[in-house]
């Protein structure tokens, strides 16, 4: 099944690099506390981008397809590494100290730089929650008053790796890595230089490797232990900072999976942190604005906010899991208050925007404030899910109708940032052939033939992305809102930003459309905004029938579920999987 794609973005990097001397500038003027050390931490994710992008593209330049670590690579590491040691003293001081002048960073500015730049965002920062702080703590415990040659996997390894060596006191990391090959198979090349550097290095110190995973397989992490090993270090010295203290996920081989074992792990979870009493704690970020914390954060994510709406166990709607947002629920201020995590620097900051967009027009909960990558709004604990509620059926379209048309005016995306309508269509073909097996080959083709048009006239748009009738909330006024609509356009699944009809395709699912009420929300959408007309909807139909497919399917495959979940998920492919059939008869 496809289901996860990685969008890469092409910047210029004189205007990076300005722009991330300016957002250093505006965080150093920034009064003490949370705000300015969500900045900080927003300066850090600018800076590991662009320092993962000029590595990729020295490695490209040297036509070698290895990692050399050049110049330019070790003038945007030495800046990551000095916003790391900015931040870490931020924690350390509760965000009371003063930013020191960031030089390295303004320095980019006039440093002799590739013109372009090919970044993937680091989803950790984006998509998880993995806060930098955590990885510097985890190395000031195993690393005090010992050196060792900081190395970071790219993507995000970048900025952790930072992380790590600022934790430790070690400066900057001596190189980023990027593992290569097949996602499940990664192997590491190094140019003979770097491979010299680290040989030398490594006779007298430990390595310390930071990344987010293990993900799917571990693989990059074993790559990285076995080109160590080549180069004469002992697995014992290869100390791993990963995002979790768990093991490699169901794609890891039984050789990854056992060298992963034997390697010494450094983790510090997320609550060691962040739900104390620190003055950066998360009870206390947004203090100011809700109130004092009442009771400790009481953690929601994974599906366990459905214990905290009046709806029995038995009408719950199936969870995404571990693909869900981190999420708590603060009592402060005689109130309870949703704190769910938006994405650090940029993301989340785009995210608050399209938040407070979509509440002044009155079709989302209000937002309150964004702090350090977290997004506070009421719990609406007494709302009612719009899909098991008694709503007329032609006030629900309505409700749709005004939602998908102000999403398709007023958040146009740049193409760059979704998948082409043909990469659609490839996704579409995977998923509905394992689905379906030969069934499903002339409702494809008769989608491909629509292709040349979708593909002409289609125009992105940040779409919700994510439309299931449980989301869709009636308050007791009457009136319905959409939660969790900020993000899923910018997630780590293949669709990213597309035409609005992708949004209508997924409503027809979510609530089982009629031909009539999904043309007239076609046409409606059509006519806040161009794009795709609505004769291409059946294209559309077909592609989110057959994302929604692997979205289930991956689901219901997550292991140790409890038996009712395990059933709700199983349940929601089964639904899937007939309104894919649907699709590709109607096509």
């Amino acid at each position: 099944m496809r289901f996860f794609g990685d969008h890469v973005h092409v910047l210029d990097t004189g205007a990076a690099t300005a722009a991330l001397a300016a957002a250093a500038s505006d965080a150093a003027a920034a009064p003490p506390g949370p705000e300015r050390h969500g900045a900080l931490a927003g300066v850090l994710v600018r800076a590991g981008a662009i320092a993962q992008g000029v590595a990729d593209a020295e490695r490209a330049a040297a036509g070698l397809d290895a990692d050399d670590a050049g110049p330019a690579a070790r003038a945007t590491l030495d800046a990551t590494a000095e916003v790391a040691a900015a931040l870490w003293a931020s924690w350390r001081a509760g965000g009371r100290s003063p930013v020191p002048e960031l030089g390295r960073v303004a320095a980019l500015v006039s440093a002799a730089l590739p013109e372009r730049l090919e970044v993937r965002r680091p989803e950790g920062f984006a998509y998880y929650g993995a806060y930098p702080e955590a990885w510097a703590a985890a190395a000031a415990r195993a690393l005090a008053g010992r050196d060792a040659v900081v190395l970071g996997i790219r993507s995000i390894g970048t900025a952790l790796a930072a992380m790590v060596a600022a934790g430790a006191g070690l400066g900057a990391p001596l190189a980023t890595v990027r593992p290569v090959g097949h996602p499940f198979r990664r192997e590491l090349r190094l140019a003979p230089a770097l491979a010299a550097r680290l040989a030398a290095a490594l006779r007298d110190r430990p390595a310390a490797v930071a990344d987010e995973g293990p993900g799917l397989s571990g693989s990059s992490f074993a790559a990285v232990l076995d080109a160590l090993e080549a180069l004469g270090a002992p697995p014992e010295r290869v100390l791993l900072f990963p995002g979790h203290a768990g093991e490699p996920g169901p794609e890891a081989s039984p050789e990854t999976r056992a060298r992963y074992a034997r390697a010494p792990r450094h983790v510090e979870p997320f609550g060691a942190l962040f739900l104390g009493d620190h003055p950066l704690a998360l009870a206390r970020l947004a203090e100011d604005v809700v109130g004092s914390a009442e009771e400790p954060p009481l953690d929601v994510s994974a599906g366990a906010w459905r214990r905290h709406l009046d709806v029995p166990p038995r009408d719950w709607p199936p969870s995404q899991g571990w693909r869900e947002r981190r999420k708590y629920l603060i009592r402060a201020g005689g109130r309870t208050w949703l704190a769910r995590f938006a994405g650090l620097g940029d993301d989340g900051a785009r995210a608050l925007a399209r938040a407070r967009a979509l509440a002044d027009a009155g079709l989302a909960p209000p937002a309150v404030t964004l702090r350090h990558g977290f997004l506070f709004s009421p719990w609406l604990g007494d709302a009612r899910f719009a899909g098991a509620a008694a709503v007329p059926r032609a006030f629900l379209v309505a409700a749709l109708r005004r939602y998908l048309s102000f999403v398709a005016a007023a958040f146009p995306a740049d193409p760059q940032d979704g998948a082409a309508p043909a990469e659609l269509l490839d996704m579409a073909r995977v998923n509905a052939v394992e689905a379906l097996g030969g069934d499903a080959r002339a409702g494809l083709e008769r989608a491909a033939w629509m292709l040349p048009e979708v593909a002409a006239a289609a125009r992105p748009v940040a779409v919700d992305g994510k439309v299931d009738a449980w989301e869709w909330l009636v308050l007791p006024d009457g009136r319905v809102v959409k939660a969790d609509a900020l993000d899923h356009h910018g997630d780590h699944a293949l669709p990213g930003c597309q035409d609005a009809l992708w949004d209508v395709a997924g409503c027809e699912l979510a609530f089982d459309l009629a031909p009539d009420e999904a043309r007239a929300l076609a046409e409606a959408v059509r006519g806040a905004a161009p794009g795709a007309p609505p004769r291409t909807l059946p294209f559309y139909r077909v592609c989110r029938a057959a994302f929604e497919v692997a979205r289930w399917t991956l689901a219901s495959g997550d292991p140790g579920l409890e038996p009712d979940e395990a059933g709700r998920r199983r349940a929601a492919a089964a639904r899937a999987v007939r309104g894919l059939e649907r699709a590709l008869a109607a096509a």
